[in-house]
């Protein structure tokens, strides 16, 4: 099986899994317990706040452990009253803030003259560092600087970003930040909300004294380990993302090799090294994908979180794209294993689904659809 939806999900690193496991078996104990143990679980724990602090450049105490990149952002949105946002946002976002969505231009960057005007007046701004359906990359410090300019604190969501490329948040005027460890090869179930020093806040978990009063609940300590070594691997790793760009290109260059024309979404803008959202004009996604998938090719059609929906992608309707033009995209995200020659097998199974979908319908016929 070649797994190409890892914006979705990473397996997890087995260096992770090694350093979770005891933690999962013998040293069990409860952080927050008085006893020698407990303390050396607790010390566990602070490494791993360190190592995901280096990976977004902030300090440990700015790094409040969550369920994941969802509770993080709504934790944060929640402090705001009126806030800005983009039309392409992750619906943990879009679902939950207060306030408008700013348009982006056709290849998925912020319309900026737009936005500088639009958060006037706002007291938050919330956007993704990185798209989570194209990648696409937004002009960070220019967006915070606008907000700053307008006195509206900024939430980023950088969980498709942080591991993949280089992201620093004292580099600009960010206040809060979401992180999730499943993203970047660590287990699923843990997070973090970045919280810069100094910026006024309410917690959304209250009771216990755990995360320093700042998210009550027991701990999730395995997952937290997992967090921390995940964050070290991707660190290490940092080259190896920059070098998946070229196995993106040459996975496009065999399917030009073999008369495939296709539509790259946001081609013009910075994206993502590993992310690929294109369309086959004339080729229905969702019968390529359910090709693909017995052929041993998993992808994705959109956002693991809106598969269930049977509307379009908003990211891509805001975009510009007619519903048509969305529903023959597909996004492929690798991963820091992925191989030249995955990337080869890869290009012929899509191939091979493109040209066996093409058999079977013409001008007359239309498109055809697949169905499990």
């Amino acid at each position: 099986m070649i797994y190409w939806d890892n914006n979705a999900t990473t397996p997890v690193a087995p260096e992770v899994l090694e350093s979770m496991l005891p933690y999962l078996q013998e040293q069990y104990f409860n952080p927050s317990a008085a006893y020698r143990a407990a303390r050396q679980v607790r010390r566990a724990m602070d490494a791993a706040r360190e190592q995901v602090a280096a990976l977004v450049g902030a300090e440990p105490d700015e790094i409040i452990f969550t369920s994941g990149g969802t509770e993080a952002s709504n934790t944060a949105l929640a402090q705001f009253q009126s806030a800005l946002t983009l039309a392409t946002e992750h619906p943990a976002t879009l679902r939950t803030i207060r306030g408008a969505a700013c348009a982006v231009l056709s290849n998925g960057v912020v319309d900026l003259p737009e936005w500088k005007e639009q958060v006037q007046g706002c007291d938050g701004a919330s956007f993704a560092w990185a798209n989570h359906e194209t990648g696409v990359l937004q002009p960070v410090k220019s967006m915070c600087a606008a907000a700053a300019d307008a006195g509206a604190r900024v939430h980023v969501d950088v969980v498709q970003a942080a591991g993949k490329v280089p992201v620093n948040l004292h580099d600009a005027a960010i206040h809060f930040a979401s992180i999730s460890a499943h993203k970047l090869h660590g287990p699923k179930g843990i997070g973090a909300l970045y919280v810069r020093r100094g910026t006024e806040w309410t917690p959304s978990l209250t009771g216990g004294a755990q995360e320093d009063y700042r998210r009550a609940g027991t701990e999730n300590v395995p997952g937290i380990i997992g967090f921390g070594k995940a964050a070290e691997l991707a660190m290490a790793a940092a080259e190896t993302y920059a070098h998946l760009a070229s196995l993106r290109e040459l996975f496009l260059s065999r399917l030009q090799e073999a008369g495939i024309n296709y539509v790259v979404n946001g081609a013009s803008a910075n994206r993502l090294p590993h992310v690929l959202n294109m369309r086959v004009p004339g080729c229905a996604a969702e019968s390529l994908f359910l090709l693909l998938e017995p052929m041993g090719l998993l992808c994705s059609s959109g956002s693991a979180c809106t598969s269930a929906e049977p509307h379009p992608s908003h990211v891509l309707k805001a975009m510009g794209l007619a519903d048509k033009e969305i529903r023959e995209s597909l996004r492929f995200s690798l991963s820091r294993y992925t191989t030249r020659d995955e990337v080869e097998t890869a290009a012929g199974l899509f191939i091979q689904a493109v040209q066996k979908l093409r058999s079977v319908q013409s001008a007359c016929t239309g498109p055809v659809m697949v169905y499990r």
